[in-house]
């Protein structure tokens, strides 16, 4: 038994007979794949140009060579047979070139080394030559029925050579393309760089020559003309590297392909989805050659680039839209299905500008994700649902006959405009009580900042005749008042100059134009000046002789008429018995001391005590006990409770 466990712990790894099918997936099945993956080989090996020799039948040979920088007998021996190879890491993410070689920045192809798969699609074995340093190092590679390697490199002795490079060659035993064939599914991928020249059979690649190409020349208005060469490949790539948008300025590329926005609103494309790998625009634009930064990473923004860069934008998105027609369609069916019941209930209208909604969210966010988009599409449902009336149905059909009876009645005098405007008003007077009532009786209430702004909005609580929209803060009547107050103690008064400011009131007046028979203004009708104690305060005699001051330096200031009236009202938290009468002076003076109890009191009353009958039908409502702890919880306690979650 001991001897049985030993032999168990000593038995090496091995491999199975289809392991590199496993582990390479498409690279060894799909020979569209396995050629664009060699030269991508040669891309990052920073060659300028491949040569190609493709047989026309099964059993000759195909050979790939390029002048890249080839490798050493211990560089091929560490990157060619280390699996899941990390390129990133040994070699950077960058194309590291020949030291005779005109640099470009170029990003690398190769993450996992898995290109050298490759061959294996056509053949079992196959040969690789690289020279570097002057030295070529020769090596056959063979596939294995499994064990403890899944291929075998049998390495043969170096040889002088100069310069640099790399050969792959075998004998095509399976997956044969045509040579025009072969040259599409290459063309198609490396042409969009103009420094990289692919040749097949002796024949050098050109990007015109492509059979999936479409070309358009547009005018950039007043600058110059774009070519724009539309490219759609055969097959679609694992990557979208060299797919995208590609400038070229002189027949030289700027920048590298990309699909990411060109003016800062996002990518055109999302490099998920299959058309991302399979189409690519390459753009001359040779009258940009000065807008060029100065390492060709990209344009400088100019007036010129601004204009080309919208043109471009334009083209390629109404391409993309009518390329993703039918995947965009499909995308759409799938999440309206995930609505199908609320969208049976909405009208005609309300379905069509549901349709209208996906169809404008797909174009102008093409990276959202399936998921989002259903999201998004159910709650624009519900919101046109409750616009188009059917929410209003369904709550309709819950309730008792005795309400709908309500609804009725209500409806047969009220139509459903004049019943908003007249709630509403109603909800923003019963909103303000509210407000007031918490801080009129508060001793450190802001009279400034916070009751003053809320007696501006509730003049109506003095009595009918201030409901008109007439009455409107008076900065001249004000700034009387300052000056004989000896000015203010407050700096807060600069911000408002409409308001003066002491340290236990603030005090600010309303006037309302008076008309002659022409219509024309000519004076003021009506002066309200209303000053607030502080919380707390009890108004005496003092008081209301200070605001009868008011009013008669209104009158020296030759700011109001012998007929102009001029109400003062003194709000205090109590009056005192010697200050609870109202005072008049002449016929048109009256000052009117008041507690901030007995305004409200009116406010309620002008409000049909509505509010009052609002909170006894809340309270007899049921509650949830969840929601109350939520909405009473203060945003500190919310926050812990999140951090906590």
């Amino acid at each position: 038994m001991a001897d049985d466990l030993d032999l168990f712990s000593d038995a090496p790894s091995s491999f199975g007979p289809r392991f590199l099918h496993d582990h390479a997936g498409h690279i060894i099945t799909d020979p569209h794949i396995a050629l664009v993956e060699l030269v991508a080989n040669s891309y990052d090996a920073g060659a300028s140009t491949v040569k190609i020799q493709w047989p026309d039948a099964l059993g000759g040979d195909f050979r790939i060579s390029d002048n890249g920088t080839g490798m050493t007998a211990e560089e091929f021996n560490r990157r060619w047979k280390t699996l899941s190879y990390s390129r990133q890491k040994e070699q950077g993410m960058f194309v590291e070139y020949p030291p005779d070689a005109k640099t470009e920045k170029r990003i690398a192809f190769g993450q996992n080394g898995k290109g050298r798969y490759g061959p294996f699609c056509f053949a079992d074995e196959y040969y690789v030559e690289t020279w570097k340093d002057g030295y070529k190092t020769s090596v056959r590679v063979s596939l294995t029925q499994g064990g403890t390697e899944p291929f075998h490199c049998e390495v043969y002795p170096k040889t002088s050579k100069s310069g640099h490079g790399t050969c792959l060659r075998a004998a095509v035993q399976r997956n044969l393309l045509s040579a025009a064939n072969l040259s599409e599914a290459v063309g198609s991928k490396f042409l969009v760089d103009p420094m990289f020249s692919v040749s097949v059979n002796n024949k050098k690649l050109k990007l015109l020559s492509l059979s999936g190409l479409n070309t358009a020349a547009l005018s950039v208005d007043l600058h110059g003309t774009v070519t724009i060469h539309q490219i759609d490949a055969l097959v679609q790539d694992r990557t979208t590297l060299l797919r995208g948008i590609t400038w070229w300025v002189n027949r030289r590329m700027v920048g590298n392909p990309s699909w990411d926005g060109l003016d800062g609103r996002g990518a055109i494309l999302d490099g998920r989805v299959a058309l991302a790998k399979k189409c690519s625009f390459v753009v001359e634009a040779d009258f940009l050659k000065d807008d060029v930064k100065g390492d060709w990473s990209g344009f400088h923004d100019t007036p010129r680039t601004l204009a080309a860069r919208e043109i471009v934008r334009n083209f390629v998105t109404a391409a993309l839209d009518s390329a993703l027609a039918d995947s965009r369609k499909e995308r759409k069916r799938e999440v309206l299905v995930q609505s199908k019941e609320m969208l049976g209930r909405l009208p005609s209208l309300s379905k069509r500008l549901v349709g209208q909604f996906v169809d404008e969210v797909q174009q102008k966010c093409p990276t959202l994700s399936q998921g989002d988009l259903a999201r998004t599409v159910t709650i624009f449902t519900s919101m046109e649902a409750a616009r188009s009336g059917y929410e209003l149905l369904e709550k309709l059909a819950a309730c008792s006959p005795e309400d709908l009876d309500t609804w009725n009645r209500l409806m047969e005098e009220w139509s459903a405009s004049n019943a908003e405007v007249v709630l509403s008003e109603l909800k923003r007077r019963l909103d303000l009580i509210e407000r007031l009532q918490q801080l009129v009786n508060v001793a450190t209430t802001d009279e400034l900042h916070e009751l003053q702004p809320l007696f501006a909005r509730g003049l109506w609580m003095f009595g009918p005749e201030y409901e008109s929209v007439d009455f409107t803060s008076n900065r001249a009547m004000t700034t009387v008042i300052r000056t004989i107050l000896g000015g203010t103690l407050e700096p807060l008064t600069a911000r408002r100059p409409d308001v003066v400011v002491l340290p236990d009131r603030s005090i600010c007046c309303y006037a309302a134009d008076s008309f002659d028979n022409t219509g024309e203004v000519d004076g003021v009708k009506k002066v309200l000046v209303v000053e607030l104690k502080k919380g707390g305060f009890a108004l005496r005699r003092d008081e209301l002789r200070q605001g009868e001051d008011y009013a008669l330096e209104l009158l020296k200031a030759n700011l109001v008429t012998k007929t102009t009236e001029v109400v003062v009202y003194v709000l205090g938290a109590t009056v005192t018995y010697e200050a609870s009468e109202v005072r008049k002076v002449g016929e048109t003076i009256k000052i009117v001391p008041m507690t901030y109890e007995t305004i409200l009191r009116r406010a309620h009353a002008r409000t049909f005590n509505l509010q009052k009958k609002l909170v006894s039908v809340e309270a007899s409502l049921p509650r949830d006990e969840d929601v109350e702890q939520v909405v009473s919880m203060p945003l500190f306690d919310m926050a812990a409770a999140n951090n906590e979650t």
